[in-house]
């Protein structure tokens, strides 16, 4: 069907091993004894260092909720709930190179993420106006749009620039940019799986796309690249097929949820299953790269039914293995869409949570979760919200 601006056509949910998420560039209606002293002096020493290395800050904290930069005071809600903030506030918007398209983007949602406190992760969709064409990697790899990404990089580096409008003072902001993400799955146009394209089409489309958005002025230090991969390989082309190379991407991610018994071709699986062979493959592919979860989540459709201590159990088995696989950055799917896949202001929980006239309902589990030692939330002090070695994943 046609599309306003950003919002995605549908198509097969079926094949969907990765959550749809709905891409909107328009506003919402409204985490002793003296003598043992030698050997317990010894033990001093050493226990206040494990903990430590144990507390060590591992995972940059992200969630995609907040309509896309519209709805931030139920991102501040969720915080609130959550006691920490996110370092990443993820959001989606198209390739409509619209004047109003670009003006709400970069004057007013990026701005808004910014201004709570949260890094904004870019999911850059190459859905166009009108009919997105099949082979749409194909026409950007040989220059068609090169006018609307110059465009758009200005404006991007505009936004980065801060307020005073200039590079390299203290007001410079930082965003991470994931262009054409899932491209090993059936349901994208910039998938070789439709169109007849190959994936070499993507390689070269996601290599022009970088050279002209680099052009621009924003390096690494601003704008950190994330090439997202789906959790299975849909279509017949293996996930490393689109991989466009080190020198064009700062993180490699996966995308995966635990779908349970919502759909007619679905089982239940923990975090393990859904995540760990796409990104054990990841690690092959670039072993220096730092990885990330850029899309999880889980239903709490079983085959009893709805059972919300399942779900809950699935959060916290997530949180736990995600320090022991060196995962930088994990972002939770936070909106119900083809089934209940939020942890907080969604249709399920175990706990409610009231901020002004709104009540939420959640799940406890997730707030433990993210308040735990391996977690990295923004730090307000720091006027780039993230250290560098933060932002890069180092």
């Amino acid at each position: 069907m046609g599309r306003i601006s950003g919002k995605r056509p549908g198509r097969r949910i079926a094949a969907r091993l990765a959550g749809n998420r709905l891409a909107e560039n328009r506003p919402a209606e409204n985490r002793w004894w003296r003598r043992w002293t030698i050997p317990l002096a010894v033990l001093a020493a050493l226990v206040p260092m494990a903990a430590s290395e144990a507390a060590t800050p591992t995972t940059l904290l992200g969630a995609y909720y907040g309509n896309q930069g519209w709805a931030m005071g139920d991102v501040r809600a969720l915080e609130a709930w959550q006691g920490r903030r996110h370092a990443v506030v993820e959001m989606f918007t198209d390739w409509n190179g619209g004047r109003k398209t670009l003006d709400n983007l970069f004057g007013q949602q990026l701005p808004n993420v910014w201004a709570n406190g949260n890094v904004p992760l870019v999911t850059w969709e190459p859905f166009t106006p009108g009919s997105t064409p099949a082979d749409v990697e194909v026409r950007i790899a040989r220059g068609d749009y090169d006018g609307y990404v110059r465009t758009w990089a200005q404006r991007l580096s505009g936004f980065l620039a801060g307020a005073d409008g200039r590079h390299g003072t203290t007001d410079d902001r930082r965003a991470y940019l994931r262009l054409a993400h899932e491209p090993n799955g059936d349901w994208y146009p910039w998938g070789a799986a439709m169109g007849a394209n190959r994936p070499a089409d993507y390689v070269t489309m996601w290599q022009r796309v970088h050279g002209l958005v680099t052009a621009a002025g924003l390096g690494p230090s601003v704008l950190q690249w994330v090439w997202a991969a789906n959790a299975e390989d849909v279509g017949g082309f293996r996930a490393e097929d689109f991989y466009p190379g080190d020198s064009y991407v700062d993180w490699v991610a996966v995308d995966g949820y635990n779908w349970g018994a919502s759909q007619s071709w679905s089982s239940w699986r923990s975090p393990s299953d859904v995540l760990g062979p796409m990104t054990a493959r990841l690690r092959v592919l670039t072993p220096n790269k730092p990885l990330a979860v850029t899309e999880v989540a889980s239903t709490s459709s079983t085959v009893a039914g709805a059972d919300v201590t399942a779900k809950g159990a699935w959060i916290s088995d997530l949180f736990s293995w995600l320090p022991g696989h060196d995962v930088g950055m994990v972002v939770w799917f936070d909106t119900d869409k083809e089934t209940d896949w939020a942890v907080f202001g969604g249709s399920g929980g175990d706990e409610t949570y009231r901020s002004g006239r709104t009540t939420y309902r959640a799940y406890s589990s997730y707030r433990r979760a993210v308040t735990g030692t391996a977690m990295i939330g923004s730090d307000p002090a720091n006027p780039r919200l993230l250290t560098d070695a933060q932002f890069a994943g180092s």
